[in-house]
């Protein structure tokens, strides 16, 4: 029983650790993932908008080349990127960049229908020159937009990470707080029993043997705390009848002795008529009567015994003291102090 409570709740505590750290795996993974996204949409936007601009470019300059140039190709790779930033999520309807974007799709075909002409005349017309800045603007304005959106992006990922942080650290702190809680309440199925069982060996060594231990019901201390409560109760028993035995003797001992010193002070009586002429033989019946009196003391303390106490009388005999025997149980004493850690 204290096997199991004890598996259950250190199961309770790796669970509760294998769950948190499962937790923070996930969310760190997410937001790894953002970051990653983030990166992604800077390399993509960015270089993409970079890329269109050139094209522009080029097909602007392609004007002004000297051997005819066909700038077909420089159309379609630029067609590519305009449509390869259309499927874009920030480029959707509604989305942070949809009216740059928007903007630069509608300036891309006045731009290639001015721009992609002969070679000549080398001069552009005004008309182009509109097209081509128009086109260059929008270009621009939407490079800005995705700049702004990544920058915006990146703020809010680092305040994610930072509050994650701030939370991971907070659910540590509580987790170790209750790991210690739980440790703590653990720890009481085994010191609580432990300490009511070393004061019952204290008791029982001080021969309190009234002391009973109590212990929570249903583990291992129980059971122990049970032998514990059964010897105690067997040795009292033991002790009681044994007390009882010497007061029923000492009871036949002072009815015998008592019958018996009042023959011998009768005949003491008698002969202090004879002793006043001798006072040597004064001085012996005197002695006669202290020891009389003493024994009457010994036999009449008998029946206030309270335990057996033994003491040595001679080389492997023991004799019953008296004076401990009639006094109370000692105190048992407070265990010393051990060094601390």
């Amino acid at each position: 029983m204290l096997r199991r409570r004890f598996l259950i709740r250190v199961g309770v505590l790796i669970v509760g650790f294998v769950l948190g750290s499962a937790g923070a795996v996930w969310a760190l993974q997410s937001l790894l993932a953002q970051i990653d996204r983030a990166h992604d949409d800077a390399a993509t936007l960015i270089d993409g908008v970079q890329r269109v601009g050139t094209l522009m470019s080029r097909i602007e300059s392609a004007r002004f080349e000297t051997a005819p140039l066909d700038p077909t190709p420089l159309i379609d790779e630029l067609h590519r990127e305009v449509d390869a930033l259309s499927r874009h999520r920030i480029t959707a309807a509604g989305a942070h960049a949809s009216g740059e974007f928007v903007a630069l799709a509608d300036a891309i075909p006045p731009f290639i229908a001015a721009w992609s002409g002969a070679a000549v005349p080398p001069s552009p017309s005004a008309d182009a020159l509109r097209a081509g800045l128009r086109a260059h603007q929008a270009a621009h304005d939407l490079g800005r937009a995705f700049r702004g959106f990544v920058a915006s992006e990146q703020q809010r990922i680092g305040r994610s990470f930072r509050g994650m942080v701030v939370v991971l650290t907070l659910a540590a702190l509580v987790m170790v707080n209750v790991s210690i809680g739980v440790l703590l309440w653990t720890a009481q199925l085994v010191l609580k029993p432990v300490a009511a069982l070393t004061e019952g060996s204290r008791q029982l060594a001080a021969e309190h043997f009234d002391h009973r231990v109590r212990v929570r019901e249903g583990d291992e201390f129980a059971e122990l705390a049970h032998a514990y409560n059964s010897l105690a109760e067997r040795l009292q028993a033991n002790e009681e009848r044994k007390a009882e035995a010497i007061r029923h003797l000492a009871v036949t001992l002072n009815h015998d002795l008592n019958n018996a010193m009042a023959i011998i002070e009768l005949q003491l009586g008698l002969l202090d008529r004879e002793a006043a002429a001798r006072p040597a033989l004064t001085a012996r019946l005197r002695e006669i009567r202290s020891n009389l009196a003493q024994m009457a003391k010994t036999v009449a303390s008998l029946k206030s015994i309270r335990r057996v106490v033994l003491t040595d009388y001679g080389p492997g005999q023991k004799m019953v003291d008296l004076e401990r025997s009639v006094e109370p149980a000692p105190e048992p004493r407070a265990p010393a102090p051990g060094p601390h850690p």
